[in-house]
């Protein structure tokens, strides 16, 4: 078959690379001139990427050992291995494993228009338009998805957090992650402090609103100044979001395929991509194979909805409660990509934690 992918992101990539594997003809559009520019991600991936079994050496930047979390009046430590890569190496590593998988990728070439079957891309160097007719078309193309848009299916009620982040110098815990909770440090969600090494570390925050004003206040009170600065628009996932129309399937921030509690979507998306491709390759139901990763993604769903309702004291409360030492070790037990064990071994042990239910309703 005559697979396009719009967007070369590693979602993209992927899921091109896994296709081309598999003996179809894949060719991935990219709008922008160079893959993994510009970065909107802080390069987290939880423990569950060594599922995939891909090699790290060209990407990977540094190893985290311990999270940290910091409420007004509380604080827990909690021992989790993460990885920070680089995502411009790592996009860049994903887009190569296409080219020898035998897909073609090209930058500069943008999703204009659907026509029918048809499907309009914009060569932005030559100005000049080509038309193609695929067999299947996946939009990649990140969580404003031009494609998802024009296919009729990106649901009109999906929301989106506005992340900043900056690169800056100081002395850090290089194999520690700082989070900051708080009504008036980041309402709804957090900061965080993200170590590349001992001297250098990615800072930033998300809110729905005002995202500049806490982000600059956030800087101020660590005393941080920027050497450079990110930013981005980070989709929550949609539960009503649909993920195939017509020929066109859908994936990644695309999807709103992001995790509500922290807005971490590089694991779940590369999961998605590989059930696609084997959707594709053996003719499977992708709506039905995908349905596990779902489950995961409305329980992170449901937790968002109860954390974006807290008070300060809810979260020194709920910090309080995890630092129990049977809690703590289920919390180490389980990565953030599956909550389903990790919330409820901790309903187990702690059963005051269902006091916040009520903010469900």
């Amino acid at each position: 078959m005559n697979i396009v992918i719009i967007g070369g992101g590693p979602i993209g990539c992927y899921a091109g690379y896994l296709l081309a594997q598999g003996g179809h003809s894949v060719t991935i559009y990219e709008n922008h001139p160079q893959i993994g520019c510009p970065i909107q991600c802080t390069g987290i991936l939880t423990s569950d990427f060594d599922e995939l079994n891909l090699p790290m050496d060209s990407y990977l930047v540094n190893t985290i050992k311990r999270i940290e979390v910091f409420t007004p009046s509380q604080s827990l430590a909690v021992h989790q291995k993460d990885y920070i890569v680089c995502r411009t190496k790592f996009d860049t590593f994903c887009a190569g494993l296409a080219k020898k998988a035998g897909a073609k990728v090209l930058v500069n070439h943008a999703f204009m228009r659907k026509e029918g079957q048809h499907v309009i891309i914009k060569d932005l160097v030559r100005k000049t338009e080509k038309t193609i007719t695929p067999n299947i078309v996946i939009a990649a193309d990140g969580p404003l998805s031009p494609t998802a848009k024009a296919y009729g299916f990106f649901h009109p009620e999906r929301e989106s957090y506005y992340g900043i982040q900056a690169i800056v110098e100081g002395n850090f815990d290089p194999h520690t992650i700082k989070t900051y909770f708080g009504e008036e440090g980041c309402p709804g969600l957090f900061a965080w402090v993200v170590p590349e090494s001992s001297t250098i570390a990615r800072v930033g925050l998300a809110t729905t609103k005002n995202t500049k004003y806490y982000f600059d206040k956030f800087m101020q009170e660590h005393n941080f100044t920027a050497k450079e600065i990110q930013a981005g628009t980070i989709p929550i996932y949609h539960p009503k979001q649909k993920l195939k129309h017509e020929n066109c399937y859908v994936i990644g921030d695309a999807s709103s395929y992001v995790k509500a509690t922290t807005l971490g979507g590089l694991v779940p998306a590369l999961k998605q991509a590989q059930i696609l491709a084997e959707c594709i390759l053996q003719g499977k139901e992708f709506e039905r194979e995908i349905r596990p990763v779902q489950r995961k993604m409305k329980l992170h769903l449901q937790l968002h909805r109860i954390f974006d309702k807290f008070k300060d004291h809810d979260w020194d409360t709920l910090v309080q409660y995890m630092n129990r030492s049977e809690i703590s070790k289920i919390l180490e037990q389980h990565t953030r990509d599956n909550p389903f064990p990790l919330v409820l071994k901790a309903l187990w042990k702690e059963p005051r934690l269902l006091r916040f239910v009520k903010y469900l309703w």
